[in-house]
């Protein structure tokens, strides 16, 4: 059976690297986490049988990811630019094939659990829901990559709510249906937009929603920020992640400062109601941005009142 720690042993048998950065990370975990980890472990490898995806594969999806930040961090360091140049790049290597797309998602859907900044903002994604006051007739997500997210969303909202997700990436949608129809979450009125979010009118209004890790993954994320926030009814709330100085195979926009989210959020119209600064390594915060190491974001926002 596979659990957790297999999971771990394996990383760390074809990684000796992963296996010095994860021992650390885990170091002082509470049971709890790895409860909660064995059972994200379970359900994840049921889900990837369904599919006819081994977990070695997910393995070798993830170590092949992790090498390809490493690569893009070199070049990083020697140029201060972030190896693609814009997004057209990114859909054209990464978002169109099927290969390096399927790959990317499955090796991302386990960082929810090997990496502690991902699984923070995750935790920061659940708390938000879980804080809401009102009901959420409405729920959209931007981006919904692996599908974590929107089958979390669709598990706490139920079947009273209508969901709506866009991804610009074909394979991502369908690999975000594939999750929910294989947990049943499927009899929920749901919509599916394979498009760019700047591209497509959408008429309503949502109570919530979801943006974790796009910003910088387009040319302009001020106006996906300005279209988020058209399509945010009154009183909704919206969770969004991004990052600084965090070069990959697919990120074409540049942060260098959590101060240049948080400006580049207010002059959108929104509000900061909670946020996570969540650098990738234990070092001082003067230390982190000397040395250009990734800084994770994440943040509960709201519409400005006029």
């Amino acid at each position: 059976m596979i659990n957790f720690n297999s999971v771990l042993l394996n990383i760390y048998d074809k990684s000796p690297l992963q296996k010095k950065k994860l021992e650390s990370y885990l170091t002082g975990k509470t049971k709890s986490f790895f409860k909660e980890a064995d059972k994200f472990i379970a359900d994840y490898s049921g889900y990837l049988e369904s599919q006819g995806i081994s977990f070695e594969y997910a393995i070798d999806a993830y170590l092949k990811m992790c090498k390809g930040i490493v690569k893009s961090q070199i070049y990083f360091m020697k140029t201060d630019k972030y190896p693609l140049e814009n997004q057209d790049q990114a859909f054209e290597e990464v978002y169109s094939s099927k290969k390096e797309m399927q790959s990317y998602m499955v090796g991302l859907a386990l960082s929810q659990y090997l990496w502690g900044t991902h699984y923070k903002m995750f935790k920061h994604f659940q708390s938000s829901i879980k804080n809401i006051e009102k009901d959420v007739d409405k729920y959209l997500e931007i981006g919904p990559g692996h599908g974590l997210y929107f089958q979390y969303a669709l598990e706490y909202f139920g079947i009273k709510s209508s969901y709506c997700a866009v991804d610009i990436s074909k394979i991502s949608l369908e690999m975000t249906k594939d999750i929910i129809s294989y947990f049943s979450l499927d009899d929920s009125d749901i919509s599916f937009v394979n498009d760019d979010m700047l591209n497509i009118s959408i008429d309503e209004k949502f109570d919530f929603i979801t943006m974790g890790e796009v910003l910088e993954h387009v040319n302009f994320p001020q106006k996906l920020l300005l279209k988020l926030n058209s399509l945010l009814s009154k009183n909704g709330s919206a969770f969004i992640s991004t990052c600084v100085n965090c070069p990959t195979i697919d990120h074409v926009y540049h942060f260098k400062s959590i101060q240049e989210i948080q400006d580049m959020i207010n002059k959108s119209g929104f509000n900061i109601i909670d946020e996570k600064i969540l650098p990738v390594e234990k070092l001082p915060m003067d230390e982190i941005i000397k040395r250009k190491i990734t800084i994770n974001y994440s943040a509960i926002i709201k519409k400005r009142s006029s």
